[in-house]
C-alpha cells in the first residue's frame, strides 16, 4: 500500500513539473504580444526605410513613449505616439514637408517625426543608439555634457535609477525583442547565424520580462 501510494504521489509529481515547466515555457508565448504590442506597422516600415532606421527602434521608442497610444499625453505636454513636445514638432513638421497643416495625434504623422527625429540624432552621435536615446528623452544637451565629460558610458551603466537610465536601458531592450518576435513584420532581413546565436538567449529575456509583467499585474490586482 504505502509502495502503491509513493508511486501515485512520484506520479502526480511528475504530471506536475511537466505542466508546470510547459506553462512557464510557453505561456509568455502566448501572451508576449500583449506586453509587446506593434501597431502602425505600415508607418513604422515606411517611414523606418524612408529615414534610414532600425524599424525594431522606431517601435521600441513608441512602446515606451506610448504603448502605441496616438492620443497619449504627458503631464509636461508631450503628445502622440511619440511624445512631441509642440515646439519639436513643429521643428519636424518643417524638416519634413507636413508644415504648416499637420496633427500631432495623426498616427501617420507622430511616426514619421519621429523615425526622421531619431534619424538626425543618429548622425549627431555618430550612430550610437544609446546617446542617441538620451538625446531624444533628455535632449541633445544631457547627452552633450556627459560626453563632452566623458562620463557617458559610466553614467548609462551604472544603477542610478535616473529616468533617462532608465529610458535607454528599456528602450534598448525593447529594441532587442521587437528585432527578434517581429522581424518578419518590420521587414527585418536577420541572418540564420544572427538568429542563431541571439535566439535563445533573447527568448529567455523575452519570457522573463513576461513573467515579471504577469506577476505585477497579479500584485496590483491584489492591492486594490
Amino acid at each position: 500500500m504505502k509502495k502503491r501510494t509513493k508511486v501515485m504521489t512520484a506520479s502526480i509529481a511528475t504530471i506536475f513539473v511537466a505542466i508546470a515547466a510547459l506553462v512557464y515555457f510557453f505561456l509568455p508565448g502566448l501572451v508576449a504580444d500583449e506586453v509587446y504590442p506593434l501597431k502602425y506597422t505600415e508607418f513604422i516600415v515606411k517611414y523606418s526605410t524612408k529615414y534610414d532606421v532600425d524599424p525594431a527602434l522606431v517601435a521600441a521608442v513608441i512602446l515606451q513613449e506610448s504603448r502605441f497610444n496616438p492620443k497619449a499625453q504627458s503631464p509636461v505636454g508631450a503628445q502622440g505616439l511619440m511624445q512631441f513636445m509642440p515646439g519639436t514638432a513643429a521643428t519636424m513638421a518643417k524638416e519634413t514637408g507636413r508644415w504648416p497643416t499637420y496633427d500631432i495625434f495623426d498616427a501617420e504623422t507622430s511616426v514619421e517625426f519621429g523615425a526622421a527625429h531619431i534619424r538626425d540624432l543618429l548622425i549627431k552621435y555618430n550612430g550610437n543608439v544609446e546617446q542617441a536615446l538620451v538625446g531624444y528623452n533628455a535632449g541633445t544637451g544631457t547627452a552633450d555634457r556627459w560626453i563632452s565629460a566623458n562620463i557617458f558610458d559610466k553614467v548609462i551603466n551604472s544603477n542610478s535609477g535616473s529616468e533617462t537610465v532608465n529610458y535607454v536601458k528599456k528602450v534598448t531592450h525593447y529594441q532587442q525583442v521587437y528585432t527578434d518576435m517581429y522581424a518578419t513584420e518590420l521587414g527585418l532581413n536577420i541572418s540564420t547565424e544572427l538568429k542563431k546565436a541571439d535566439l535563445e538567449p533573447q527568448s529567455a529575456k523575452v519570457r522573463g520580462f513576461v513573467w515579471s509583467r504577469i506577476f505585477d499585474n497579479i500584485f496590483n490586482l491584489g492591492a486594490k
